[in-house]
């Protein structure tokens, strides 16, 4: 009897350590700033659309894309930095005149975060946003919405590309 006594509160005592690591893991990563791309202000990117709605789309059919074109269309240079997504299932590669930056993903996983680009005046940006309907696995279905957020020294300092979709199996 003694022994299953320790035995039980051996396994608690595992069990809230592990707890308590996680809760000080999320907390560390969610208190990551964002970095900002240092210099003067820059110019102004314009899009056509920064929201896309991939309708259902079937896990096994495997990843989906999107193509965001934005334009600086201003005098001044601007500037890329950081470039990060909501979830792991997204990811995003960029392409400034033939110069690729990416894959970049959701913030503490693993993937670079600067892009370190410079956008000149005239020259488009392709965003390409990757979607992975099966990164969740069989609770990954029903309807989703992420997001791709840039950071720039252009105003507004940050851009946000909208993905939503109606995952099937």
């Amino acid at each position: 009897m003694k022994e299953q006594i320790k035995n039980i509160v051996v396994l608690l005592g595992i069990i809230i350590v592990v707890i308590i690591g996680l809760v000080w893991l999320t907390n560390s990563r969610a208190k990551t700033p964002a970095t900002t791309v240092d210099g003067e202000s820059g110019g102004t990117l314009t899009f056509q659309e920064s929201k896309y709605d991939f309708g259902t789309v079937s896990m096994a059919k495997g990843k989906v894309n999107k193509d965001f074109l934005l334009e600086n269309k201003s005098d001044k240079n601007v500037q890329i930095g950081e470039v990060f997504t909501s979830c792991m299932c997204t990811e995003a590669e960029l392409n400034v005149d033939g110069k690729f930056a990416g894959p970049f993903g959701m913030q503490g996983h693993g993937l670079s975060r600067s892009a370190n680009l410079t956008v000149k005046p005239g020259e488009t940006v392709t965003v390409k946003a990757i979607f992975d309907p099966a990164a969740h696995g069989p609770s990954g279905v029903g309807p989703v919405e992420r997001q791709i957020m840039i950071s720039t020294n252009a105003d507004p300092g940050q851009i946000t590309l909208q993905l939503k979709a109606v995952v099937t199996p």
